[in-house]
């Protein structure tokens, strides 16, 4: 819970009047939820929001109540096919109950995260440099790969992977989630590498499932000597194909992504043991089908016709060969423990660059959100960038309810997918795991801090071309609500059609 004696709600006169006129309001029409946030017309100015659910609206809505505007918004996809956030989450006391998931650490003395020296280290970014690495990297495999992924449907990945398999000489584990984009993966993989495939469906599901709702991890060991590791899944999305001559349009066709590619026996080793685990683990657990096809949206094709940055030449990669300390992360494992370490002893600056960052709901993430809070109050050197999927309603609890300072908070333009850290100028966090709750402490991710003024400066440069380039400051006014594609509808006349997983989920 936040508890600073020197934090203000912005919305605690808000709340009251909601919680005075809570019968009236939910008596309007169409009204799903109620809540305070910040107008989407007029900066900073609290207001009472109406969340509406699709259809036509018999009646009005009062213009005020309680001496505060009232404004209205559709219903998100999110808050319609799930639930609303509730109204103590602006109220900063959303801290709930861990959920009932039976991960288990491994046995120390079978595999532990444990802090090493490096001395081979590819840094490259996506979309600039992300599938030639990874290709060249997948290529060269000689007996084995070992793959932990959470989406994996990019046919240009998949015809390098099956490439592989047809030579006969490979062998592949893989542990991936299976949801609606994934389900022929297992089947293919087996057409390419016969007996030599051993495949896992990750435990992410029902009363014994082993991580709350996603295997989020993008890791893959090839020949148990050297690893890629990243924010990015193998869709199209993360490892895009980029055309000769397309350098003006990159942030157009993928995500802004961070990736390494490390060559060192003992880190591949303990990446490849724990994802060995993780299989073994899952294999005792009766993992149901996915219960809920989630639905197509669709998005303005304005939001991608905007991200026109002047890119003089992609990002490439960079090979750092001196001695570098590292230390693996892991969640449900270190992650949240570690990065709150790294935030409350940073002295000069931090600068993250997340896809979304939401409001938390468990204890140690709840104490990130506040060491930030501090940090900003403090006077550090503070940037926060999110991507367009970043809800509103998560950046007017942070900002109104958290005390983030909002010039500090940008939105990134351009399709943004990275989870990267960068503290006082000299140690970067790079991997998978997104700023919520889940993320952060439920799900199966990874990160490695790399102590670093080399690699800090590499990753720095194209964080300061984003936040120059391809940001505004957060507002409600660029925040896109999708619509729910409805099933075997054409896409409409200024819309893109993209999944459910590429919007909230990759």
């Amino acid at each position: 819970m936040a508890t600073k004696e020197n934090t203000i709600n912005l919305f605690s006169p808000v709340i009251s009047v909601i919680e005075d006129h809570e019968e009236e309001l939910y008596a309007l029409p169409n009204v799903k939820a109620v809540h305070p946030g910040f107008s989407a017309t007029e900066e900073d100015l609290p207001v009472i929001v109406l969340v509406l659910k699709p259809g036509p609206v018999d009646g009005t809505y009062p213009e005020h109540l309680g001496g505060y505007p009232v404004e209205t918004a559709l219903a998100s996809p999110v808050e319609l096919i799930f639930d609303v956030l509730p109204l103590s989450a602006w109220k900063g006391i959303n801290i709930e109950a861990a959920p009932n998931i039976h991960y288990r650490a491994p046995d120390p003395s079978r595999v532990a995260l444990v802090e090493m020296e490096v001395a081979d280290i590819n840094c490259h970014v996506g979309p600039d440099a992300g599938w030639p690495t990874l290709k060249s990297f997948m290529e060269a495999t000689q007996h084995t790969l070992t793959v932990a992924m959470y989406e994996f449907y990019a046919d240009h990945i998949k015809d390098t992977v099956n490439q592989i398999g047809r030579r006969g000489d490979v062998s592949i584990n893989m542990i991936l989630q299976v949801d609606k984009n994934d389900k022929g993966v297992e089947a293919m993989l087996t057409q390419s590498f016969g007996d030599k495939l051993t495949f896992v469906k990750a435990s992410v599901a029902g009363p014994n499932r082993i991580f709350n709702n996603s295997y989020h991890t993008k890791v893959a060991v090839r020949d148990s000597t050297a690893f890629w590791l990243s924010s990015g899944n193998w869709s199209p999305n993360s490892q895009p194909l980029i055309p000769n001559g397309s350098a003006q349009d990159l942030y157009k066709l993928g995500n802004r992504e961070w990736h390494v590619v490390i060559n060192d026996t003992n880190l591949a080793q303990m990446y490849e043991k724990f994802i060995l685990y993780d299989m073994e683990q899952a294999r005792t657990v009766a993992t149901p089908e996915f219960e809920q096809v989630m639905p197509d949206l669709f998005i303005p094709e304005t939001l991608l016709q905007e991200v026109t940055p002047l890119q003089p030449h992609p990002f490439s990669a960079k090979t750092f060969t001196g001695a570098v300390k590292v230390k693996p992360l892991m969640s449900p494992d270190n992650y949240a423990v570690e990065v709150l370490r790294l935030i409350e002893a940073a002295e000069k600056a931090i600068y993250l660059q997340f896809s979304y960052i939401r409001q938390p709901s468990a204890a140690t993430f709840n104490n990130i959100i506040d060491a930030l809070a501090k940090k900003m109050d403090s006077g550090l050197d503070v940037r926060i960038i999110v991507g367009p999927s970043q809800d509103s309603k998560h950046s007017d609890i942070l900002i109104g309810t958290r005390n983030w300072k909002k010039e500090m908070f940008r939105q990134q333009s351009s399709k943004l997918h990275n989870k990267g850290i960068l503290i006082d100028h000299k140690i970067a966090v790079v991997g998978s795991n997104n700023w919520s709750s889940d993320g952060t402490q439920y799900n199966r991710d990874t990160s490695l801090v790399f102590y670093s003024e080399e690699i800090a400066a590499y990753y720095n440069e194209v964080f300061m071309f984003d936040w120059d380039n391809l940001t505004r400051e957060i507002s409600k006014k660029i925040s896109v609500t999708p619509i729910i594609a409805p099933e075997g509808a054409p896409t409409p006349e200024g819309m893109i059609r993209v999944s459910w997983q590429e919007w909230y989920e990759e």
